[in-house]
């Protein structure tokens, strides 16, 4: 091959060579073969396979074989080569290095300049806490509406026997403990949406008057199941938050202590710092045993204990709480000890960032 004819090749390579190394997400480059031709460093990275000596191998022996799948094989050699590509196919494999992950891949097949062979661009995408997440929503879902349907038919039920003319004097109260149970849920699906998707509003507010108009409307609750309640209102003084947003705070820790505290007290604390408030509330409830307290804040779950308590529940509420305290640029955290009861703290910001990072 003449200097002429070498010249544009080496270019073309130094060309697609800088590209696959600019991509972020794990690249590899295969002839037609399928022996490697060139993989960037996210791939060697991501599955920690050693870099040298991988140019001109079979792809399926790269590491400990662990590309060696039969799904893969059949993707490469069957599919990609009569449609010319193929999109958003996920593997699931072990990987001895990374373990079990859930893979997505997208390949093309591509043509050289020239009259060179095809070539193969594959990227991976490690979609295994996507995945995980995805099946979790799904589960939550069919729970959760399976909870709402059964207390609407229970309502239902109860309402037809209010209707039949039984008036024994358990029928009413059970029809308004499922109707709030129901509005429960749905309230904490509403919050955790917002919370998800929205970004502070903020306001320049009363700190005090926050947390007194919680504090007048959770006492009749407290008051309606025999519980104490006591708050201590901080002193005069604004922030700039958003209202919405720690009404929605307070109206979750304290749904909460009222929820999981059968008998006892409800105690609603603020204090206003030069540069905090901090918010807390205290019960005398069921608690939260040590090995539940380090999962309270994730999505869908619920303690066994608060299960055993109150059946109907989303495991959103406290969630949400950390959701909102992060976008206002806050903290919160729980102590608990079983049989005892529970203190939840929030912190937030008194002057809270207009655009805090989702």
């Amino acid at each position: 091959m003449s200097a002429t004819a070498i010249e544009p090749t080496l270019k073309a390579r130094e060309f697609y060579v800088a590209i696959v190394e600019t991509v972020r997400e794990p690249l590899v480059v295969l002839d037609a073969d399928l022996c490697v031709l060139l993989a960037n460093r996210s791939f060697y990275q991501t599955f920690q396979v050693a870099p040298d000596g991988n140019e001109g191998r079979s792809f399926y022996a790269l590491g400990d074989r662990q590309w060696d799948i039969k799904e893969l094989r059949e993707l490469l050699e069957r599919v990609l080569p009569q449609n010319g590509e193929v999109r958003d196919y996920d593997v699931e494999a072990h990987f001895s290095n990374i373990g079990r992950r859930t893979m997505r891949l997208n390949a093309r097949r591509l043509r050289q300049l020239g009259d060179g062979p095809p070539m193969i661009l594959l990227a991976i995408s490690d979609v295994s806490d996507q995945t995980r997440a995805q099946e979790a929503r799904q589960l939550f879902l069919a729970a959760t509406s399976h909870d709402v349907l059964n207390a609407l038919n229970d309502i239902v039920g109860y309402t037809e026997l209010l209707a039949d003319g039984d008036r024994s004097p358990q029928v009413a109260p059970r029809i308004i403990a499922l109707a709030k149970a129901v509005a429960e849920i749905m309230r904490d699906l509403l919050d955790h949406d917002h919370a998800r998707r929205d970004r502070p509003s903020l306001a320049l507010v009363s700190a005090r008057a926050l947390i007194r108009e919680r504090a007048d409307a959770i006492e009749l609750r407290c008051r309606q199941k025999g519980l104490e309640f006591r708050v201590h209102l901080p002193p005069e003084g604004r922030i700039t938050t958003d209202p919405v947003k720690v009404t929605r705070i307070l109206d979750n820790l304290l749904s909460n202590a009222v929820r999981y505290t059968p008998h006892g007290t409800i105690h609603l604390r603020g204090d206003l710092a030069p540069t905090k408030l901090r918010v807390t509330v205290q019960d005398t409830g069921i608690g939260i045993p040590p090995e539940d307290l380090g999962r309270v804040f994730e999505h869908y779950y619920r303690a066994p204990t608060a299960q055993q308590i109150e059946p109907l529940g989303t495991g959103l509420g406290l969630a949400t709480v950390k959701r909102l305290c992060d976008l206002l640029g806050g903290s919160a955290r729980i102590a608990s000890t079983p049989g005892l009861g529970t203190t939840c703290t929030v912190m937030l910001p008194r002057h809270a960032p207009a655009a805090h990072p989702q």
